[in-house]
């Protein structure tokens, strides 16, 4: 990206800052704050963080239709100059133009890299969902839009808190919901950092990264929780991790590395759960025919499909069909993880079809939610919860 992207990327991010309201800064550990603060290399207070819509990435649709509620400035992402200001802005559709440029409304820009600055924050609308900070609409070489939402950190959090997360499940669910979620967005940042694509973008608002929903769940308890935790995060030797999270484990927990390209760590090294048994996905079962299984995995044949190799824990690692071989979270990820809920089960030859019984839902990595909400209940703190998920992991606040 040039220079002047970063420049203007960078003025964007000081007019969020002046408009952050400061929020209690505490730890949810309880430890002194002496105890419990770090400093991360380059991070200084709350950083911006740049969501890509994923309706909109890849830029497959070359038209959005966005709002502001309130008045509005549209600027240059190249210069930072002001283009146009206006007292609010109806549903209007943007899209790149005829001769270049882009139409955002009846507003006609020479530019093809914009940016939508609510003076309001929550009053820009994209779609039929509200979002906090601002917006940059960017017309690709070949004609689409990518949207990015560009929004400080713990605005970004509250977003996520909810979507990721029931907010009925206890408090201290959702203050290490929290903190697992600041420490995931920090990661994303930093990886984009080293692929040169952070000026641009950091992270998906969908579960390419992880949930994002603007203001649709940013309710008062979700702040409040985000509040809480405010720049609290967890570190492996000093160093941030990919703190993966999913919805239920089924009774263990499985190592990073055996499905994600990570290298082995202790905080990610799995352990057996009891804490989320007795929900609703305890047991599942799903029936799929072999036809179905061949046009879905691309393959012609699936006879003799089995599971060759599990995990310490419960997880299939290595399943074989007609010659070839899958990866369980890739073979999940293949057949349709609305069908197969995650990767700890059985298969069962029916003729026809193979029935697969399992427990669980998601990848099996990481923070167990149900299983979070199960200590909780138990009255566990959000520590404890963090600890047992993300063994010897340290708990620190880094602003």
């Amino acid at each position: 990206m040039p220079k002047s992207l970063s420049t203007a990327l960078k003025a964007a991010a000081q007019l969020f800052f002046l408009g952050v309201v400061g929020l209690t800064l505490y730890s949810c550990v309880q430890r002194p704050a002496a105890q419990s603060q770090a400093t991360l290399e380059g991070l200084q207070g709350q950083p911006l963080v740049r969501v890509a819509l994923g309706k909109y990435f890849p830029a497959e649709g070359n038209s959005a239709v966005i709002a502001v509620e309130g008045e509005y400035r549209v600027a240059s992402s190249r210069s930072g100059g002001v283009l146009h200001h206006g007292s609010t802005l109806p549903a209007s559709v943007a899209m790149p133009g005829r001769k270049g440029g882009l139409l955002i409304g009846a507003q006609s820009f020479s530019e093809r890299d914009l940016r939508v600055l609510p003076a309001f924050d929550g009053s820009l609308k994209v779609g039929d969902r509200y979002y906090r900070g601002a917006l940059r609409v960017v017309a690709t070489d070949e004609d689409r839009l990518l949207l990015v939402n560009e929004v400080p950190m713990e605005e970004y959090i509250a977003g996520v808190l909810g979507a990721e997360m029931p907010l009925d499940y206890p408090r201290a669910a959702l203050e290490a919901q929290a903190v697992a979620a600041r420490t995931y967005a920090l990661y994303e940042i930093r990886q984009a950092e080293k692929d040169g694509r952070s000026e641009l973008w950091h992270v998906l608002d969908d579960t390419r990264s992880q949930v994002y929903a603007g203001t649709l769940r940013d309710t008062e308890k979700a702040r409040a929780v985000v509040a809480s935790t405010r720049g609290v995060v967890l570190l492996s030797g000093g160093r941030l991790f990919c703190t993966y999270f999913h919805s239920t484990c089924g009774g263990s927990t499985e190592a990073a590395d055996l499905f994600f390209p990570v290298p082995h760590m202790a905080p990610l090294s799995g352990r057996p759960c009891e804490y989320c048994s007795g929900s609703r996905w305890s047991a599942w079962q799903a029936e799929i025919s072999k036809q179905d299984l061949c046009t879905r995995l691309g393959v012609k044949d699936v006879s003799g499909l089995a599971i060759v190799e599990k995990t310490p824990g419960i997880h299939a690692l290595k399943i074989q069909a007609g010659g070839k071989s899958w990866n369980g979270l890739d073979f999940r990820l293949a057949v349709g993880p609305d069908r197969l809920f995650s990767t700890a089960f059985d298969v069962e030859d029916r003729g026809a079809t193979y029935l697969f019984r399992g427990r669980g839902y998601g990848h099996g990595v990481g923070l167990c939610q149900v299983g979070s909400r199960g200590m909780a209940e138990l009255g566990y703190e959000a520590s404890d919860i963090l600890n047992y998920y993300y063994p010897s992991a340290e708990i620190l606040r880094v602003y």
